[in-house]
């Protein structure tokens, strides 16, 4: 850790006009007695630095990029913040925060509406869910509706905003937020080339190496190719291959799931559905574990009725192997292992079934 030392008299004449620079300067403020230094981290810029605080304030300047996050700390207390070339203020209280006065300027500021207007969606979308599970007026088929179609007029809100903010700002990190809330919502081919457009200082950024990792890992397992085998340890201590299932002369529907995933656990009774239909017609079932701890993924598929094959404790490993970033991922696999289908769901499960088995 290295140690940046101002004289009081030195904190209390910094005063900066509100730009642009290539130099960040950052002026705090504490809001608890007794704290005599704040730790300020920006991993990228590989700064870790002890801040002397004097009569509550602090002061320093690191370079400015706009591309990177940093962070104040200090006992309890810490904040993010972007080193965007402006003049920061920061304050460390119970309800930490960080402002420019170079508005729009500033990545900062931009970040800060973000996130203002990110939540207020977030809670509309909670209240008016709310409303609809209370309302007694509905029947629970009416209510199924109305929050299905709620959910996918926030959703289309929310990406659309995200695009706004992404296409605003393509040159500092305020895109890999929108890019990340977005990334799921989009073909391959549309975020490879939203990817492409962002600046070069981004394109280095190792969120979006791993998005790009992602792009090509499911155009190597897209529907049409073989299946790519993984092999895992199950949570008896066994070895245990996805090539144990697929590949052996039947149709698989393979369900990527966790315990703790409500979505996954609503597209069980769908699951359960299909194969009891189709099972006598050569249709075989395999549901794989992933993100989650073996005996709450056995209580579960217990408590849900989940009679068929399962791989316990496979974590990352499959997900990673098939840039699979959400759950429930289910595929379909033809008899000899090609992948007929991804990303199932609902009613969808049944027809794909049906188109190769009735």
């Amino acid at each position: 850790m290295k140690r940046f030392f101002l004289t009081a008299c030195a904190v209390a004449a910094l005063a900066g006009c509100a730009g642009v620079s290539d130099v960040t300067k950052i002026s705090g403020t504490v809001s608890t007695e007794g704290i005599d230094e704040v730790n300020v981290i920006i991993p990228e810029l590989q700064i870790d630095t002890l801040v002397p605080v004097s009569g509550g304030k602090f002061y320093l300047e690191v370079p400015a990029d706009p591309t990177v996050l940093g962070s104040v700390a200090a006992a309890n207390y810490g904040v993010e913040f972007i080193p965007d070339g402006t003049h920061l203020q920061v304050t460390l209280a119970p309800e930490s925060t960080v402002t420019s006065k170079a508005g729009n300027r500033s990545v900062q500021e931009r970040m800060n509406g973000f996130k203002v207007r990110t939540m207020a969606i977030q809670n509309d979308f909670k209240s008016q869910m709310e409303q609809i599970t209370a309302d007694q007026s509905l029947t629970e088929e009416e209510k199924s509706s109305r929050l299905e179609e709620n959910y996918n007029a926030v959703m289309e809100e929310y990406a659309a905003y995200n695009k706004e903010v992404l296409e605003a700002n393509k040159d500092n990190i305020l895109a890999l937020f929108a890019v990340q809330n977005v990334a799921v919502t989009m073909e391959d081919s549309q975020l490879d080339s939203l990817l492409n457009t962002l600046s070069e200082a981004l394109q280095a950024n190792e969120f979006v190496a791993s998005l790009r990792k992602s792009i090509a890992v499911r155009e190597a397992t897209a529907e049409g190719k073989m299946f790519t085998d993984f092999t895992v340890e199950d949570s008896d201590g066994k070895t245990v291959s996805l090539s144990d299932y697929v590949g052996k002369g039947k149709y698989v529907l393979v369900d990527f799931w966790a315990s703790w995933c409500g979505p996954c656990k609503r597209e069980i009774p769908n699951l359960k559905a299909v194969y009891n239909k189709y099972r006598s017609k050569g249709l075989e079932m395999l549901s794989v574990a992933v993100w989650d701890e073996p005996q709450a993924t056995k209580d579960t598929a217990k408590a849900y009725g989940v009679n068929w094959k399962q791989i316990i404790n496979a974590q990352r490993i499959p997900t990673d192997l098939y840039g699979i970033e959400g759950i429930p991922h289910i595929i379909l696999f033809g008899p000899d292992g090609t992948i007929l289908k991804r990303d199932l769901r609902g009613e969808a499960i049944e027809a794909e079934v049906a188109g190769y088995l009735d």
